[in-house]
């Protein structure tokens, strides 16, 4: 009896671990501190240089940048001037007033009603640059909205791979993962996260819309497998070798540059 009842007690007690750790991982994900990266990061850092929408008027292409869960509209400014060059139209979405940031459902309304608008006003090609979590949100605006391309930086393809990744990374159990995806799209258990409400779009939604995928190899949020399951589907991948995560064009800027003007090029 005693050794059952130690069984049990240690039993309870790794549950309540795995809970524990659990939230901890889905809450940085959902409901993170905000965090400012070094300068030598995000490149520009001033809040004039974040654009509204540039230049006044209508533009051919018309690109609407999202950026993901940690940091704020600042983290898209890197993938500004290449499309600056090309005389296209920028519009950066903030979703740092909603309580899910980009995972939230109205981060969603939000991208797909401004590449609508965008439409309306008369632009030729529209498309969406998405950063990690802004990346799966933009993809789901995209199944809502025909867009005609989408630029994943990072891009968070599945949230329970993502979890997972983040979770061995930190050198816990591939279970605390599981349980991590479970709190954050379970009504009530989110609320373990800090948040109010579950995740309901957990997994890349476009399948036709043209796509360039921009990630590291070494990324434990971007699971390679993932990655091969959208270049199975026709999306254009391209891997930088030791960036973390969302930090590739800090890896190699005129690659990453390069890449997507070879995207646009391709998008007529």
């Amino acid at each position: 009896m005693q050794l059952l009842r130690t069984a049990l007690t240690g039993t309870a007690i790794a549950t309540a671990g795995s809970v524990a750790l659990g939230a901890a991982a889905a809450r940085r994900l959902l409901h993170p501190a905000p965090f400012t990266p070094a300068e030598s990061e995000l490149v520009w850092t001033r809040e004039q240089d974040v654009p509204g929408t540039e230049p006044d008027g209508v533009a051919p292409v018309h690109v609407v940048h999202v950026h993901g869960q940690s940091i704020g509209p600042q983290q898209v400014l890197r993938g500004l001037r290449v499309w600056r060059a090309l005389g296209a139209a920028n519009q950066v979405v903030d979703t740092t007033d909603l309580p899910l940031r980009s995972l939230d459902p109205v981060a969603v309304d939000r991208i797909a009603a401004a590449a609508h608008a965008a439409r309306a006003r008369g632009a030729e090609r529209v498309v969406l640059q998405g950063w990690s979590a802004g990346a799966l949100a933009a993809s789901a605006a995209a199944a809502r909205t025909p867009v005609d391309g989408i630029v994943g930086v990072a891009p968070l393809l599945d949230v329970r791979s993502a979890l997972r990744g983040a979770v061995i990374a930190a050198r816990f159990p591939a279970a605390v993962g599981v349980v991590a995806g479970r709190i954050a799209t379970t009504p009530g258990l989110s609320r373990l996260a800090g948040v109010p409400y579950p995740l309901t779009v957990t997994r890349w939604q476009d399948e036709g819309t043209p796509t360039l995928l921009l990630h590291s190899a070494t990324d434990p949020l971007v699971a390679a497998d993932d990655v091969a399951a959208q270049r199975a589907r026709g999306a254009t991948t391209v891997a930088f070798d030791e960036a973390r995560h969302t930090l590739e064009w800090n890896e190699d800027p005129e690659r990453w540059e390069t890449a997507v003007r070879d995207f646009a090029a391709a998008l007529g």
